[in-house]
């Protein structure tokens, strides 16, 4: 896996938000190779959530989603970003519509 494969990129500690346009996350978690998984702060829309430091490599946010009738496809973007540099992948990641959890891949450089 690299940045090609990435929803989100950008410099190993930047601090941000990572939101999706449907969808509402109950529950969120940064998972990182032979790392303990970490609890995200879920913020006031229920669509976003607070990554305070980028990791090297690959990692991926664990979103615990529920979905309303009607909703559609969830896109992928970066909300605020307080400190480095982050941006979403050329092509916006989505996570289907109905799938929980939904997994949002980062790469940190």
């Amino acid at each position: 896996m690299s940045q090609s494969t990435a929803d989100i990129f950008g410099t190993v500690g930047a601090a941000f938000n990572c939101k999706i346009s449907s969808g509402t996350i109950l529950s969120a978690y940064l998972e990182v190779p032979n790392q303990p998984i970490v609890s995200l702060s879920i913020l006031g829309s229920d669509r976003e959530v607070a990554i305070q430091s980028l990791p090297a490599g690959q990692s991926w946010v664990r979103l615990d989603l529920v979905w309303a009738p009607g909703d559609s496809d969830a896109i992928v973007d970066v909300g605020t970003v307080t400190t480095g540099s982050v941006q979403t992948a050329a092509a916006k990641g989505t996570i289907t519509d109905g799938d929980t959890p939904g997994y949002v891949e980062l790469w940190g450089a």
